[in-house]
C-alpha cells in the first residue's frame, strides 16, 4: 500500500538540512504588501533581512490555500497513494488544521486522510513528522501512530524570550497600550507554548537577561536528567544564542547543545530578536538525535 507524510512547512523543514520525502503545505507570510510563499520565494535567512530593514512593515501569515491543498491531494492520488497522514501545526495558531481538514474531506472514499494537531510548531512539529515517516515506513498503522505521537507531543515543553516586543505589537499579539508601557518599563515576555497548543506569557521581567535566566531555572532539574534531550531554538541571532548558551553552561553546567533554527512562520509572528529553550523528556525521538548532528 502506497503512504505518504505530508506537513505543514511551520515545522521549519526546509532550514534543517535533512533528507526526507515528506510534502510540504507551505503557509504563506506577507510583507510590504507582497505574498510570499514559506520556502519557496522566502526563507528564513531572506525573511531575517528583510525584518531587520528600516523598510520593514509589519507581516501576517496565512494558511496555504485551499486550492493548493487540493492539489497535492490530487497528486498523490494521480500517484495511487491509498493513505495520508497530515501532520499539521497547532490549530490554536493557525486555521491551517481546518483549512486541510475541509479540504481532506472531499477525498472520502479515495484516499484515507489523518490529520494530526500537533498543538505545536517549529522543531516539535518537524520531529514528530518525522517519527511519522519512519512508523509509516514500518507498516504502522495510522491510529498508532497517533499514539505514538500523542507521547512524544507531551514530553516537549518551550520556553522563549523576546528582547523586543516590536513585532509581536505589530502583528497584534500584543494591544498598542500594552505595548507601549512593556516597552517603557522594558519589560520582556517569556512564551510558552500550552497543552492546549496556544502561545502565553508565563512571565514578564524587566530585563532580557534576567528573562533568559528564568528560562534556565524553570528547566534547571530537568536538564540535569540522563533522560532529557535539550536544545535552543533559534532565530538567527548568532550573539544571542552564543550568550544565552554560555549562561545555560554557567547556571546548569550543561554544555554543547544543539541550536535549531525556528520556523519562517514563527519569526513573521514574533520576530528576529529572542531565543527559546526546549526539551524533550523520556524516550528521546531518533529524529532529534539526528536533528543534533547537523
Amino acid at each position: 500500500m502506497s503512504r505518504q507524510v505530508v506537513c505543514t512547512s511551520s515545522s521549519g523543514l526546509d532550514y534543517l538540512g535533512l533528507n526526507h520525502d515528506i510534502e510540504l503545505i507551505r503557509l504563506r507570510i506577507f510583507m510590504n504588501n507582497v505574498e510570499f510563499t514559506d520556502g519557496k520565494n522566502i526563507n528564513l535567512k531572506g525573511l531575517t533581512d528583510l525584518m531587520l530593514r528600516p523598510s520593514y512593515t509589519p507581516t501576517r501569515t496565512s494558511p496555504a490555500p485551499k486550492t493548493e491543498v487540493a492539489e497535492l491531494f490530487d497528486k498523490l492520488l494521480y500517484k495511487g497513494v491509498k493513505e495520508v497522514f497530515v501532520v499539521c501545526l497547532s490549530s490554536g495558531i493557525s486555521e491551517s488544521y481546518a483549512t486541510i481538514s475541509e479540504v481532506a474531506s472531499r477525498y472520502a472514499g479515495k484516499m484515507d486522510i489523518h490529520i494530526y494537531d500537533t498543538k505545536e510548531i517549529n522543531i516539535c512539529e518537524a520531529v514528530l513528522a518525522l517519527e511519522a515517516q519512519r512508523l509509516m515506513k514500518q507498516g504502522v498503522t495510522m491510529p498508532d501512530i497517533t499514539q505514538r505521537l500523542d507521547v512524544l507531543r507531551a514530553s516537549h515543553s518551550m520556553m522563549f524570550a523576546l528582547e523586543d516586543l516590536t513585532h509581536l505589537i505589530n502583528n497584534k499579539k500584543l494591544s498598542k497600550a500594552g505595548g507601549f508601557i512593556a516597552n517603557l518599563l522594558n519589560i520582556k515576555p517569556v512564551l510558552q507554548v500550552t497543552d492546549a497548543g496556544i502561545i502565553e506569557p508565563v512571565n514578564r521581567i524587566r530585563k532580557f537577561e534576567r528573562a533568559l535566566e528564568h528560562v534556565i531555572d524553570v528547566y534547571a532539574d530537568t536538564l540535569r536528567r540522563p533522560d532529557s534531550f535539550a536544545y535552543i531554538l533559534s532565530t538567527g541571532r548568532t550573539l544571542i544564542d552564543v550568550s544565552f548558551a554560555q549562561m545555560i553552561k554557567d547556571r546548569v553546567g550543561i554544555t554543547n547543545l544543539p541550536v535549531l533554527p525556528t520556523s519562517a512562520i514563527s519569526l513573521a509572528n514574533h520576530g528576529p530578536t529572542g531565543v527559546g529553550l526546549c526539551v524533550f523528556e523520556g524516550e528521546i525521538p531518533e529524529s532529534i538525535q539526528r536533528l543534533s548532528q547537523h
